[in-house]
């Protein structure tokens, strides 16, 4: 899963957007990282049935 340090900095970006009112950056960076965040899963998925 994600661990702490990069959700502090996701978190921090999307204040960020959010300050700026930048909401279609929210959308993005949030569309991003559930992106990379089932990747992730699909890759560990496919590696603990290997074993």
């Amino acid at each position: 899963m994600i661990n702490d340090e990069k959700y502090i900095t996701f978190l921090k970006r999307i204040i960020a957007c959010i300050s700026h009112g930048d909401y279609y950056s929210v959308k993005e960076l949030s569309q991003l990282e559930l992106e990379k965040m089932q990747e992730k899963m699909k890759k560990s998925k496919c590696s603990d049935s290997n074993i």
